[in-house]
């Protein structure tokens, strides 16, 4: 019986791990007194889309703060109101016996994640370092990121059409994915009534089984 439920959950459940989208993953970058670690990230570092990275302080130099900014619109400069900007950090922040910030404002790390408009592409960014209140160093570097592709191969099948004069297969395909899109919220529906039903038959089953066993302790057969 259980074998039996396991697999009609499974069979339910599979729609879901099918279209399970990608799972952030965070990439550390140590900020040292000689500059970041690692400095850039490149195309081969698996780092794509939705992934985020982890800018932590690791120069202990002291009275010393450091600040991340990332150029996300591409125009070589790097602007607050429109580039990203992380809060200046610093080694170690100071905490009493609770574990609690002696400074609510002190920060010792700070996460970044590509996504949204800022996913896919390659960007510049920029870590500052101020001794004592003054600008001490700048590095710039280059951060890759990549496509999230969960397709499991890139070449083409035997008969699939690919370069010139494949444009409307290519809006076909789109097509197709978006009404794969709109099948998802009808599945869920589906596989939730699927599992009350399962559950309703399973309780009606074990109702008629203790019917029966009643029936014949009371009613024995003769001999």
């Amino acid at each position: 019986m259980r074998i039996r439920v396991l697999f009609v959950l499974m069979v339910l459940l599979s729609p879901f791990m099918a279209v399970q989208a990608h799972t952030p993953n965070v990439m550390m970058s140590i900020l040292k007194e000689e500059g970041p670690v690692p400095k850039d990230v490149l195309e081969t570092a698996g780092f794509v889309a939705g992934d985020g990275i982890k800018f932590k302080v690791g120069d202990s130099t002291n009275n010393s703060t450091m600040r991340v900014s990332i150029d996300l619109d591409g125009d070589g400069a790097f602007n607050e109101s429109v580039d990203y900007f992380s809060p200046w950090m610093v080694y170690d922040c100071q905490y009493d016996e609770n574990g609690t910030l002696l400074n609510s404002d002190c920060v010792e790390s700070d996460v970044f994640y590509f996504n949204g408009s800022n996913g896919t592409g390659i960007y510049d960014y920029q870590v500052e370092k101020m001794v004592n209140g003054s600008h001490t160093d700048f590095w710039i570097n280059t951060i890759f990121v990549g496509v999230d592709d969960h397709t499991e191969s890139e070449l083409p099948n035997v008969g699939d059409c690919f370069g010139s004069g494949c444009d409307d297969e290519i809006v076909e395909s789109s097509e197709s994915e978006d009404t794969n899109n709109q099948l998802i919220p009808i599945l869920m529906v589906i596989s939730v009534v699927g599992l009350i039903g399962v559950s309703i038959s399973l309780i009606n089953e074990k109702n008629i089984e203790g019917k029966d066993k009643v029936y014949v302790e009371n009613y024995p057969e003769e001999e």
